[in-house]
């Protein structure tokens, strides 16, 4: 998995916890995921990539920020996670 050249897809999420107050009420999700670009008029009107099925099995990181802290901060963590599987 450690290929500078590889293209990333992402999505986003974002869901109501039952019963918590704000802000606490919202988990947001972000998921990485190895792309293949097709050139589709999905990808360009919608920016939808695929996930390149050549790449699997993808390994899977789960990380949670915490408060007052970006997620930016963990990104060379969850990167040598990921490259170790």
């Amino acid at each position: 998995m450690n290929n500078c050249n590889m293209n990333i897809g992402a999505f986003y999420r974002a869901t109501k916890v039952e019963n918590a107050q704000p802000p606490y009420d919202t988990i947001n999700l972000k998921v990485f995921y190895p792309g293949k670009m097709s050139g589709s008029e999905q990808q360009k009107n919608q920016g939808i990539v695929p996930a390149d099925r050549q790449q699997a099995p993808f390994p899977v990181v789960i990380l949670f920020n915490g408060v007052n802290c970006n997620p930016e901060l963990y990104k060379w963590l969850a990167i040598k996670l990921s490259e170790r599987g």
